[in-house]
């Protein structure tokens, strides 16, 4: 198991479904440009597994360090 950080998590909530049914710890960032919360709730009826989630852009480097 490992543990994940999924930027743009939301947009890419398939993978994160996937990532969860394997086992691993998945975390998500993701400034909600292109997809709201409502992927999140998606993923965890799908998965029965809630992942960390943290609003903000990669490309702020304090809310990048904060996600580590």
């Amino acid at each position: 198991m490992a543990k994940i950080l999924v930027t743009g998590g939301l947009y890419w909530s398939h993978t994160c479904v996937e990532l969860l049914n394997s086992g691993h710890e998945v975390a998500v960032l993701d400034n909600l440009c292109n997809s709201s919360e409502q992927s999140l709730n998606r993923v965890q009826a799908l998965t029965e597994k809630t992942p960390a989630f943290g609003e903000g852009d990669i490309r702020d480097a304090q809310v990048f360090d904060q996600a580590f």
